[in-house]
């Protein structure tokens, strides 16, 4: 009894701690320092645009779900959508013009850290604000995938938007927050089609602390901004595709008996959205749909499932930057940005952020607005795990993260660092830097810059858990850069190209066979013969080898 009575008195005091800063919150707003916050989230911001935004490796080319998007955009499709439709749209509405939507995305992001602090003051106090926007303004990886053509830049204003609005709904009587709460909600779900899960858990939680009205104008507002999209898949398709139709191929991406958590290449589906677009229905015709098959594993493994389930959890809340289209860990090592000053990241935010939460989570109104952070990380882990789709959940941890300098306890600072331990933990999971890096030697020798080419690829031989994926895609663009010497007539750099490219695959007899042409326009017929024979060794029914061999043979 005395055990309930202590434990009572301190939610007690935990509770009306809130409700008083809660008060003060709306008593009063910090004009100033909300204006300061913005400008300084800008500042940074536009630091990192400035420094990356001709970087090549973050421009719209080749196969990169970053020119599909400028793609889809531009020319429209009559296919159901593929990808999430919101930031089509977007691109539209400042017509496709890369620098500007950059331009626009910074200052959404800026506003987002400015919600962020109001957010925080809704709940915390003025501390835990200020300390909530500088834990904001100082994540890198945010402040990176603001500046990328991809959908993910929206997601911290989305994000920010809706946890704000709903804050303000849950400390007001006004119905009309709801709404509004519910149309942020739908839009985010428009940009994150795996946020769904969270909607209908919040719509059944409001009926349970406000009643049915709010309930049913919260679900009315979710789904304004979907029906039209909804209505419009239905047209074109003459199937019912909520929002877009590459949730499938996801779905069995996480689930299947070769999935680890982690995006990887499913045979017969080219790792592109283009090609995913294509592949998948042709795929899904001879072998079943991916949701089906996903299931049925599900179903045959079920322990095996559920321990997929916790490992992908894991790699939710883990540190490790896991990569998809971009790796953040390359342009924080191996570019010079301001990126390498901005510190803070899951590491800090998810130890710091989930104890914060835990702190007021007997609060109901709290408990409801912290509901997105277990509901979102769920909904990433069913699928499977990276780096920007987990990026929505650094917003509500950067607000809870501040609450830990309320009232200092020293069991808070103690369970955080207890679980710092197992968001630091070494998985041995690959951040995509040598990935990156291998797109960079690309690039690189596109330019015909040769020489630096080859430095990079030494530096990341060492690095790679994938050499043979380095030096295939090294190889094939030297390759492409000799053929381009050699229409330019420039044949000792054509004949450079080939070498380079015959050394990093071995197994290529054309390049020994273009190597031996060119050694023998210059008079060299004796190395030109060796390459030649050692092409026909690799490729004995080899007919341009054959002929050439008995031309150098008669000379």
């Amino acid at each position: 009894m005395q055990t309930r009575g202590v434990t009572s008195r301190r939610f007690d005091s935990i509770s009306s701690s809130l409700k008083k800063r809660q008060s003060n919150a709306a008593r009063r707003y910090p004009w100033r320092r909300a204006v300061f916050i913005f400008l300084a989230a800008l500042v940074v911001k536009a630091a990192v645009l400035y420094a990356l935004h001709d970087h090549p490796l973050i421009q719209p080319r080749g196969d990169m779900d970053t020119t599909v998007y400028v793609a889809l955009a531009q020319q429209g499709t009559t296919q159901p959508f593929f990808v999430s439709p919101l930031y089509l749209y977007f691109l539209r509405l400042f017509g496709v013009d890369l620098f500007a939507v950059r331009i626009v995305q910074i200052i959404l992001g800026s506003v987002a850290v400015v919600l962020i602090f109001d957010t925080a003051r809704l709940w915390f106090g003025d501390r835990a604000a200020t300390i909530a926007a500088a834990f904001a303004i100082l994540t890198g990886v945010i402040s990176f995938y603001e500046i990328t053509i991809l959908q993910a830049a929206l997601d911290p204003f989305l994000v920010a938007v809706a946890l704000w609005l709903l804050a303000r709904a849950l400390h007001s009587e006004k119905w009309s927050l709801f709404g509004l709460t519910g149309i942020a909600i739908g839009l985010l779900v428009l940009n994150r089609p795996n946020a769904l899960l969270w909607p209908p858990v919040f719509v059944l939680a409001i009926l349970w602390i406000r009643g049915l009205r709010p309930a049913m104008i919260l679900a009315a507002g979710v789904m304004l901004p979907i029906a039209p999209v909804t209505i419009r898949n239905i047209v074109v398709a003459h199937a019912p595709v909520m929002i877009a139709s590459h949730g499938g191929l996801n779905f069995y991406i996480g689930n299947n008996p070769d999935a680890d958590g982690t995006y990887h290449h499913v045979p017969g589906i080219r790792p592109t959205i283009a090609g995913q677009q294509e592949d998948v229905p042709r795929v899904e015709a001879s072998y079943g749909s991916f949701y089906r098959r996903a299931w049925i594993w599900i179903e045959s493994h079920p322990d095996a499932a559920f321990a997929l389930f916790l490992r992908k959890i894991a790699y939710t809340f883990n540190q490790t930057d896991l990569a998809l289209n971009y790796s953040y860990s390359y342009f924080t090592k191996d570019v010079v940005s301001p990126l390498k000053f901005l510190v803070v990241g899951p590491w800090l935010l998810f130890p710091l952020g989930i104890v914060g939460a835990v702190r007021y989570v007997r609060n109901r109104s709290f408990a409801v607005w912290a509901s997105f952070i277990p509901i979102y990380a769920i909904s990433v882990a069913i699928f499977f795990v990276s780096s920007r789709y987990r990026l929505p959940l650094l917003i509500p941890m950067c607000i809870t993260a501040g609450a830990m300098f309320v009232q200092l306890r020293l069991w808070t600072w103690i369970a955080a660092g207890l679980l710092a331990i197992g968001v630091c933990w070494n998985f041995g999971l690959d951040d995509g830097r040598a990935h990156e890096r291998t797109n960079m030697i690309v690039y690189l020798i596109e330019q015909h810059r040769l020489e630096e080419a080859a430095q990079v690829i030494a530096e990341t031989e060492r690095i790679t858990r994938d050499p043979a994926t380095l030096h295939a895609r090294s190889a094939q663009a030297y390759k492409q850069a000799a053929i381009d010497f050699v229409q330019s007539n420039q044949p000792d750099k054509a004949l450079a190209a080939f070498e380079a490219a015959h050394r990093l695959d071995p197994t290529d007899a054309s390049n020994l066979l273009n190597m031996a042409v060119l050694q023998a326009q210059r008079g060299d017929t004796i190395a030109a013969r060796e390459n030649t024979r050692a092409a026909l060794r690799l490729r004995p029914d080899y007919p341009q080898a054959e002929g050439l061999l008995r031309a150098l043979e008669r000379r």
